[in-house]
């Protein structure tokens, strides 16, 4: 099957998107005498682009929070202990080894979580032109 152009003059598209918005759509019978039309219900099953990506981003803040919380300190006692059984370093440079390993960690979920940020951002304003030029 082929796929169709979406577009206005297209009946199907304008009561799809009556119903995803819940705006009044023009009778096409003329049996009512209304000029004000019908108002549609909005559908129940779909969900709306905004509350779809506000329920990602809370997910990846989630994700990223849980990382944010977990990763420092396994890189902390893993390098602690990969310096001590396999390097013999104990004390001070054992100590200083295990922050600095878990502070790179963090510094790195930080970068991987402001790179999604900018990503996101570059894929909304891909979608605002290709919708701007549809």
């Amino acid at each position: 099957m082929g796929r169709r152009k979406k577009g206005i003059s297209n009946p199907l598209d304008k009561d799809h998107q009556a119903r995803v918005s819940g705006v009044a759509v023009p009778s096409e019978s003329g049996a009512s005498g209304s000029a004000a039309g019908r108002v549609v219900d909005e559908d129940p099953y779909t969900i709306p682009f905004h509350s779809r990506q506000a329920a990602f981003a809370i997910l990846w803040l989630f994700v990223y929070s849980f990382a944010m919380f977990t990763l420092p300190f396994g890189a902390f006692y893993g390098t602690r202990h990969v310096l001590a059984e396999h390097f013999q370093i104990e004390g001070f440079h054992n100590t200083c080894g295990s922050v600095l390993a878990a502070v790179m960690t963090v510094n790195v979920i930080i970068m991987l979580y402001a790179f999604r940020g900018f990503r996101e951002l570059e894929e909304e304003d891909r979608e605002r032109s290709k919708r701007k030029s549809d």
